[in-house]
C-alpha cells in the first residue's frame, strides 16, 4: 500500500550507452555548476559539451536545442552516480584494476558501434563501464563496518529494515506515537491500529519474503517518495512520524542493527558495491542547479 504509483523512466537511448564517465568532475562547486557531490562540481560548459556529443552520436534528440526534462534528469543522475563512485572508492581505498580496464577495452573494441562515437564518449564509456565492473567485484566489508554505517544511519549502509503503522489522520498517528512511548510493542500497535492490509499478521513489517531488510535502491525505485523521506531519516529503534504520504500517515520504525544484523549482511552480500554506493549517495551532500530541479537524496531522483 505504500508502493509508489510512479515507475522510474529511463531513456532508452541512454540505456544503449549504459554508464558514462565523469572526467570533468573535480572542480570546487559553484553557482555555475550543473551539480555537485560533496562540493565537487560539474560545470555547465562541460555538461553542454557532453550533451552535444551525445546528440551527435544519436543518443538524444533535443527540442529547440535543449534536452527534455526527463532526458536531462536521466543524464544528471547518471553523472552524479559516477562522481559519487569516484569518491566512494577513494574513501574505501578501492583500486581500479588494470585487468578490468583491459577487459572493458576489449569488449568496447569488439562493438561495431564503438568506433563511430566521438573520442569524448569513447573515454566516458570505458570509464563508467570500468566503474561498473569495479563495483561488481567489491567484497562485503566486515560486520563491524556495516554496524558502524547502519548505526549512524541505516540508509548509509544501503539497507533499510522497516516496519510501519499506517492510519488515516495525523491525530491518529500522534495517538499511535503516544501508545509506543508508553511501552506498547510496535507490532502489537500495528496489528491493532494499522489500516495496512495484513498488518494484523505482519505487525507492520515491510519484509522482503523471509528477509526483514531490503536494499535501499530497491525501495527507492518502488516506494512512495514522501514515505521514503521519512524512512531514510528514521534513526534505528526510534519510532518516527507522523510521516504523511499519498496513502495516509505513517509511524515508521527502522529496526536496530542488533535485531537485523543477519539480514543486513545477507542483503549487502547480494551486491556489495552497488548497495554500499547507494548508501554513500544517501549520505552525501548532493545538489543540483535549480535550472534542472531539486535532488532528493531519499529517492536518488531529481524533481
Amino acid at each position: 500500500m505504500i508502493k509508489s504509483p510512479r515507475t522510474s523512466r529511463f531513456a532508452a537511448a541512454l540505456a544503449a550507452i549504459c554508464l558514462l564517465g565523469l572526467s570533468a568532475c573535480g572542480s570546487v562547486s559553484s553557482s555555475t555548476d550543473v551539480f555537485s557531490v560533496n562540493n565537487s562540481g560539474y560545470s555547465q560548459d562541460d555538461f553542454a559539451s557532453l550533451v552535444t556529443a551525445l546528440t551527435e552520436a544519436g543518443q538524444f534528440k533535443p527540442v529547440n536545442g535543449a534536452l527534455s526534462k526527463d532526458d536531462a534528469s536521466v543524464l544528471l543522475r547518471t553523472l552524479i552516480r559516477y562522481e559519487a563512485f569516484t569518491q566512494f572508492i577513494k574513501e574505501n581505498d578501492i583500486t581500479v584494476k588494470q585487468s578490468d580496464i583491459d577487459t572493458v577495452m576489449k569488449s568496447a573494441e569488439a562493438d561495431t558501434n564503438f568506433a563511430s562515437y566521438p573520442e569524448l564518449l569513447k573515454d566516458l564509456l570505458v570509464n563508467f563501464n570500468v566503474a561498473d565492473v569495479t563495483l561488481k567485484s567489491m567484497a562485503i566489508p566486515p560486520e563491524s563496518a556495516l554496524e558502524s554505517l547502519y548505526s549512524k544511519s541505516p540508509a548509509s549502509a544501503g539497507v533499510l529494515c522497516l516496519s510501519h503503522i499506517l492510519v488515516k489522520t495525523e491525530a491518529e498517528a500522534k495517538t499511535v506515537l503516544a501508545d509506543l512511548s508508553g511501552g506498547t510493542k510496535f507490532a502489537d500497535v500495528a496489528a491493532k491500529k494499522s489500516i495496512e492490509p495484513g498488518a494484523d499478521k505482519s505487525g507492520g513489517a515491510l519484509a522482503n519474503g523471509a528477509e526483514p531488510c531490503q536494499a535501499l535502491a530497491n525501495l527507492q525505485s518502488s516506494f512512495d517518495k514522501d514515505f521514503m523521506i521519512g524512512a531514510v531519516a528514521a534513526k534505528p529503534g526510534v519510532p518516527t512520524g507522523p510521516v504523511k504520504s499519498s496513502f495516509g500517515y505513517h509511524i515508521i520504525l527502522s529496526h536496530p542493527f542488533s535485531e537485523v544484523k543477519k539480514s543486513v549482511t545477507t542483503v549487502v552480500t547480494e551486491n556489495p558495491g552497488t548497495t554500499l554506493l547507494a548508501g554513500f549517495m544517501a549520505d552525501a551532500d548532493i545538489t543540483v542547479n535549480s535550472k534542472y530541479g531539486v535532488w532528493n537524496g531519499a529517492t536518488a531522483t531529481i524533481s
